[in-house]
């Protein structure tokens, strides 16, 4: 699946999940965080409670992701 797909798949899901209607996954995660966004895709994916797990992880192995604490 290509970047822009992936997008808005993402974007597809948390309109549906939060009853929201953003226009693009950039606005979304502007009005709610990066974090908070990512989270309601892995809840929707059938993850729960690993997101902090996640990002964890992920700048262990050399990203550098912050978790936002507005999430």
């Amino acid at each position: 699946m290509d970047q822009n797909r992936t997008k808005q798949k993402v974007l597809e899901i948390f309109n549906e999940v939060k009853n929201t209607s953003f226009r693009s996954l950039e606005d979304a995660v502007e009005e709610n965080g990066m974090a908070y966004v990512f989270d309601v895709w892995l809840r929707y994916e059938g993850i729960v409670g690993y997101t902090s797990d996640i990002f964890e992880v992920l700048n262990a192995v050399g990203f550098n992701i912050s978790m936002q604490e507005d999430w």
